[in-house]
């Protein structure tokens, strides 16, 4: 369900979205151990749970050898229909989960199709495959919400009382381990915050484990319903909740900034403790948020500009970037540019030009309308430059009072028509003197004037 809804919400490549899934694949990891010793937990012995492991590592080598060997030559004979690919793919995993459950080997077919999702992972296909098995994970998704609804009883105000008390419970500790470990670890209150956010529901895997441990007799059918509550609830707490992480995440701070107290809202959220005094007079050129555009604009101001890196004052949450900035004479805060208390806090100086190059499709939390409101509000006789993904978007930042409009596709459009107008302009006059028309010294030139291998960018 998490993946879904970060995919859905295109979360997938956000940080705190490759924290989240990395955490759920740690989790698919134990949920592997804990289902290769729950047939013997009842009776434990040393010998019976190394055969279940062993058995494991067969089935893996199995499987990997098979992706290794034996089905790239079928998915290049099949790579002519995707989805004669898609059918075999499925089949392999169906064989895998036969194959664990023969007596010999006495694995379950959940554990052999964790092993067969990881093998098949291996693939150049598997982003292909993904994409065209979400629509039988989704029509599987559903059957698996109707058998869990059928095995919840007629509702009793004791059973849902005490399903609503462990997803208390739950949500109380998520803090502990998720967000606590994160921010120890140099992860950031932002990063932590959210990616406890995303997985504050149970996972699936509990179900699974719970209805086998009621079948090998560990646990009484009230245990089952009572997790089964507990889910329930946790997870439509949970689709609204990855929904509006963000936002959540910024309500959490203005909360924690009034209990703490306003006079710590620059300390608590700013990181440039570089400048003396915390001052940035001369600093009068802000960028709110620090991606591609902003890399490559540090990156021509440093080879072409230099003396205007001294201008420049970034606020972002990435504190990677930081140490770069700082050793080319850039100014930096950590902090939440949706914030106006923050960016009061995080520059202190008479700002001119305040950038925000980052467009609506990679921002969370806020648009660049609300950038531009805030900026107005924080700064106001300062210029602002905002990011729009469309014309109408652009029209309206316009009427929110911004000085100028960043359009990627319009840029695009003026530079081709330069190299167009440039390029047809040398073919009538290469036509009239009868010359060859091959005009690539035009192209030359302008790849000569846009060569940027010599400029030290900044990864983000």
């Amino acid at each position: 369900i998490v993946v879904k809804l970060l995919s859905e919400h295109a979360e997938m490549d956000t940080a705190p979205g490759r924290l989240t899934v990395g955490i759920l694949i740690f989790q698919d990891i134990w949920a592997i151990i804990v289902l290769a010793i729950q047939p013997d937990l009842a009776n434990p012995q040393v010998l019976g749970i190394l055969r279940t492991f062993a058995m494991i590592a067969v089935l893996a080598i199995v499987a990997l050898a098979y992706a290794k060997f034996v089905m790239p030559a079928i998915f290049v004979f099949a790579s002519r229909s995707i989805e004669l690919m898609l059918i075999i793919a499925l089949a392999w995993c169906f064989f895998m989960c036969c194959l664990a459950t023969l007596p010999f080997i006495g694995l379950s077919m959940e554990l052999a199709s964790l092993i067969s999702g990881v093998a098949l992972a291996t693939f150049p296909y598997s982003a292909e495959f993904n994409g065209k098995i979400k629509y039988i994970r989704d029509f599987f998704i559903t059957l698996f919400f109707v058998g869990l609804g059928m095995q919840i009883p007629v509702p009793d105000f004791a059973a849902v009382g005490r399903g609503l008390l462990v997803a208390v419970v739950v949500l109380a500790v998520r803090p502990i381990g998720i967000f606590l470990v994160v921010f120890v670890l140099g992860g950031g209150h932002r990063l932590a915050a959210i990616a406890t956010i995303n997985l504050s529901q149970i996972s699936e895997f509990a179900l699974v484990i719970c209805s086998l441990g009621m079948n090998y007799g560990h646990i009484d059918e009230e245990t089952l319903t009572i997790l089964i509550w507990t889910f329930s609830l946790l997870a439509i707490l949970s689709s609204y909740m990855i929904g509006f992480n963000y936002r959540i995440y910024g309500m959490l701070c203005r909360f924690g900034r009034r209990v703490a107290g306003r006079s710590s809202i620059g300390k608590g959220d700013t990181s440039d403790q570089h400048e003396e005094g915390g001052d940035h007079v001369d600093r009068n050129i802000v960028l709110l948020g620090f991606h591609k555009i902003a890399a490559m604009l540090i990156a021509h101001f440093e080879h072409h500009e230099p003396h205007l890196l001294a201008k420049v004052h970034v606020i972002d949450f990435h504190e990677h970037i930081m140490p770069e900035l700082r050793k080319r004479g850039v100014t930096c805060a950590y902090g939440d540019i949706s914030s106006p208390d923050v960016l009061e806090h995080a520059h202190h100086g008479d700002v001119r030009l305040v950038i925000s190059s980052i467009p609506d499709s990679m921002l969370r939390g806020v648009d660049n309308l609300r950038l531009l409101q805030i900026s107005k509000q924080v700064w106001p006789q300062a210029d602002v430059i905002v990011t729009a993904d469309n014309p109408r978007q652009a029209h309206m930042l316009y009427e929110a009072g911004a000085d100028y409009v960043l359009r990627m596709a319009k840029l695009c459009a003026e530079r081709l028509h330069v190299i167009i107008a440039d390029h047809s302009t040398h073919c009538v006059h290469h036509h009239h003197l009868g010359e060859e028309l091959k005009l690539n010294h035009v192209f030359q030139s302008f790849r000569q004037n846009e060569q940027d291998h010599h400029l030290k960018n900044i990864n983000v």
